[in-house]
């Protein structure tokens, strides 16, 4: 249990990481394939939503929000002055929805789910240990 939180915090920091090398590079389809561009701006910070939802539990639904979007925002201000990468509106569009289903989606979750909320607040035990009869 003790390991649980630091996970949870490397997993989202290491998620940011990765997308600050993907959104500041100059050609991010040397490291992933790439589809359908919005899509995958979406699906990312969908994730995301669910990533720092589990880095920081007690962060209201809008902390929680901004603190993506505000991210997602500066990458694309990044992306201004990495040529040949663009500043693209719609990206912020796609990101900005993403973080919103995503972070709706773990309230749904957590509110209607115990197990689910224990899980997201560290509180759930992985394994009891036998008592003795």
């Amino acid at each position: 249990m003790f390991l649980w939180r630091p996970l949870c915090l490397v997993q989202f920091f290491t998620l940011l990481t990765v997308f600050i090398y993907l959104g500041l590079t100059s050609s991010p389809e040397n490291s992933v394939p790439m589809f359908n561009d919005k899509l995958m701006h979406f699906t990312g910070y969908f994730i995301a939503s669910g990533s720092i939802s589990f880095a920081f539990p007690l962060w209201k639904l809008w902390q929680r929000a901004s603190l993506l979007i505000v991210f997602s925002i500066g990458i694309e201000i990044g992306q201004h002055f990495m040529p040949p990468r663009t500043f693209d509106v719609l990206d912020i569009t796609a990101n900005s929805s993403g973080v919103i289903l995503g972070l709706l989606c773990i309230g749904f979750l957590a509110k209607n789910l115990n197990w689910f909320q224990q899980l997201l607040h560290w509180q759930i035990v992985f394994a009891q240990p036998k008592q003795p009869d």
